[in-house]
This record gives C-alpha cells, structure tokens and sequence, in this order.
C-alpha cells in the first residue's frame, strides 16, 4: 500500500473487509439471496449497522468503500443506511428471475473469470442443495486466451451445464468449442455437461434439477432466455 500512497500530500483514508484497516466489517451475514448484512468500523469503534441487497463479500468491501466516503463528507448515518438499502442492484447482475419446482433461478452477466468467481463464491452464500452454472461463454478469442482461467472459476459450482461460445462479431473458432471447456472443467473434478442448443439445455435441467437447487444462467449473450424459458417467460 505504500508503495502507491508514498509521498501523496493528501488525506489517506483505508478501508477494507478484514479488521486491520481503518474502516472495515465485522458480523457479517447472509440472507437467502446471498445479500449482507454487516457492522461498520472504524479503528475498533462500531458506527452502525447495514443491510445490503446486492450478493457477495465483493458488495460488502464496495459499500465499505462508499460508506467511509460518507463519513468524509458527515452524511448522516441514517441517510447512508437507507441509500444501501434502497440501491437493489443492476439487471443481469445476480438478478433474481423466480422460482420453478423448487428451483431458485439466477441470471448474471458474467462472462470473464474474475466475474465468475465473484458471482459463484457470492452464491455459495445462499441455501441450496446443488449449485448449476449454465454458462455461454463470449467470443472465441476470449475463450481460448483464459480457457485455464475459465475452467477454474467454472469448477466453483457444483455442476456445470456449457452452451455453444457465442460468437458475437468472431467467424474463426480457433479449433475450440465449448466442449474444449467441459473437458478442462472436469479434469478438475467437477461435472461438466455441453449441449449445442438451448432447447437440449433445457430439457437436461428439467430432468436433473431438484427441489432446493440453485441455478444461475451466466454470460454475455442471449443464456438468460433458457431460465426466463423454464419459468415460462
């Protein structure tokens, strides 16, 4: 850190999850849908308590961050609660879309490996028996540079479900295929399934999915109409 704050003539305010930083969390827990709900410190003295409606510890380190800017400017308590409580997220990301047969489904944009491992260990965080990941991977180009990357995050759910890349503006598949993933997944000891349409996804998931799953369709394209298509969007 003093490497980049060094020589800085500035104020220096540090935030941060873990107790050690100025401002930081402490009590931290998780709702169904994953969203926390925490203390705020700062230097060992609690400053309130917040209750967020976004997913993941990634959310509670951004609040974090926002609310030690709060206290920079003294927005009252109250007023910084209430700005959390009321922001519910933006669309396609950890988007709840409803419930099918037991089934909670999810949709997220997700579609590089660092996104999906924040949105897969956030989900981690709600009840489930089994946690599916259908993704779409994004262009071939993008596919095959972090293909390692891709599996490991991938390999964070319980089972995954591939469809075909979607190609966006690509014409060469650079002698991949989602099925190239599947395979790195696996090797990795998680079950992984490819299926070239959407309508063979969805019959798979009606099969295999049961009471108390958790399924989240993933990726930038057009895979959020398989989870809009089962709760018959």
């Amino acid at each position: 850190m003093e490497e980049i704050t060094d020589g800085l003539s500035c104020r220096i305010i540090y935030y941060g999850v873990d107790k050690g930083h100025g401002y930081y969390a402490e009590n931290i827990s998780y709702n169904e849908l994953a969203c926390a709900s925490f203390d705020l410190k700062k230097d060992d003295e609690t400053l309130g308590h917040y209750d967020l409606r976004v997913p993941g510890i990634h959310n509670v380190d951004n609040a974090i961050a926002a609310l030690a800017l709060a206290g920079l400017l003294q927005i009252p308590c109250q007023t910084a609660q209430k700005g959390l409580l009321d922001f519910a997220g933006t669309e396609r990301r950890f988007e709840y879309k409803g419930k099918v047969g037991g089934v909670t489904i999810v949709d997220d944009y997700a579609h590089h490996p660092t996104e999906i491992t924040a949105t897969l260990t956030a989900a981690k965080n709600c009840p489930h028996q089994t946690l599916w990941c259908v993704f779409q991977p994004h262009t071939y180009t993008r596919t095959k540079a972090l293909m390692d990357d891709f599996a490991k995050a991938l390999a964070l759910a319980d089972k995954v479900v591939l469809a075909d890349i979607y190609a966006a503006r690509e014409t060469d598949n650079l002698g991949i295929s989602s099925d190239t993933l599947r395979a790195k997944i696996e090797k990795l000891g998680t079950e992984a399934y490819y299926f070239p349409s959407f309508d063979e996804i969805e019959t798979f998931l009606l099969e295999k999915c049961v009471h108390g799953d958790l399924l989240i369709t993933m990726g930038a394209g057009d895979v959020v109409k398989i989870g809009e298509k089962l709760l018959g969007k």
